[in-house]
């Protein structure tokens, strides 16, 4: 049994290693995920990481002011999908992923349907060949109902666009390539393996377990509850930033994220926050620079996020100011301070 002494030796000399790394703040952080797997197994994740800090062009992020859902939502997708250099949707098979965590009243929760709306007409007009919404609901096992209640199911048919329910849909297994997890593959929903571009799109929200709650949490509703059961916890086991981090890494399809931001969510989120006026869309194709720039907009810190800070650490995304390129509207006209989740134990 190793003693108290050489255990903190072997701490001090792990937050070296994390600091050779590039990563100060988040040095803990990592170190709470990733020391179980052992040094041997992190250094190519550190390298990974080291690597794209120094040679990878930075991420192209595009922020986007929309007052309200009555305005032009689909004006401000037009010059932010163009900012962002998004990829084509011409010909393409689009997958569409709101969060429809759950309906709770009048909270702010889910992505509004409106700016799922102009995606999918914007989708149209590049040429996309298939547009489909699709969702696996994190706590209820029928997502009729939320449907119903949140004006998706009025939208989709007016738009003439079928929605696939993930939890119940064909399942198939990828591979996991991060190695974050101890897992080698995942099962997920058919619809997303065979999409050209899967587009995550989240709510600015706070989140209890996570923080915040962007276009990589977002990513728990493409693992089928029919697998996994409601709300997915069996997944939580093998350490959430590091669950996150591998999903990210491992996406079967090209990917790009839209976060609603027009009405945000602060405080006991994910389901009984207050609503936060932002009039931000934010739009990008590498979801953790999508992310960081939602937690400013929010004014937190990404290094202080853990699943940010591992996955950035590891190199599946960037995180840094210096490494995202912001365009559009300032980031400084469209930041709210959100207070903050309640902690949990």
């Amino acid at each position: 049994m190793k003693s108290e002494s050489s255990f903190r030796l072997s701490r001090r000399a792990f937050l070296r290693f994390v600091l050779l790394g590039g990563i100060g703040a988040g040095a803990t952080i990592i170190y709470k995920q990733a020391e179980p797997v052992g040094v041997a197994k992190m250094l190519p994740w550190m390298l990974r990481g080291e690597l794209a800090r120094l040679t990878a062009p930075p991420s192209r992020v595009a922020l986007a002011a929309c007052a309200s859902y009555d305005a032009d939502v689909l004006g401000s997708f037009r010059g932010a999908w163009r900012d962002a250099n998004a990829p084509d949707l011409n010909g393409a098979r689009v997958v569409l992923k709101p969060n429809l965590v759950d309906y709770v009243g009048s909270n702010p929760s889910y992505t509004n349907p409106r700016v799922v709306q102009a995606m999918i007409q914007l989708a149209r007009e590049m040429g996309a060949r298939q547009i489909v919404v699709a969702d696996g609901t994190t706590f209820r096992r029928d997502a009729q109902a939320i449907l119903d209640a949140t004006g998706y199911a009025a939208m989709l048919a007016r738009e003439k666009v079928d929605f696939v329910d993930l939890n119940y849909d064909d399942l198939v297994t990828i591979p996991l390539r991060g190695g974050f997890t101890g897992l080698q593959t995942l099962f997920v929903a058919k619809t997303i393996r065979d999409a050209d571009l899967f587009v995550s799109m989240p709510k600015l929200k706070t989140h209890h377990w996570t923080q915040i709650s962007g276009s990589v949490k977002n990513l728990f509703g493409i693992v089928p509850g029919i697998k996994y059961g409601w709300p997915k916890n069996t997944l939580h086991i093998q350490g959430i930033p590091a669950f996150l981090a591998e999903l990210a890494n491992s996406l079967p399809t090209r990917g790009g994220a839209v976060v609603d931001g027009i009405v945000g969510m602060e405080g006991d989120g994910p389901l009984f926050g207050a609503p936060v006026a932002s009039g931000a869309l934010v739009v990008g194709a590498d979801l953790l620079a999508v992310d960081a720039t939602c937690a400013r907009l929010m004014e937190f810190d990404p290094a202080q996020i853990d699943y940010l800070s591992f996955a950035a650490w590891a190199g599946v995304g960037a995180i840094d100011e210096s490494k995202i390129d912001l365009v559009g509207e300032p980031l400084t006209k469209l930041q709210r301070a959100f207070a903050r989740p309640p902690q949990m134990g």
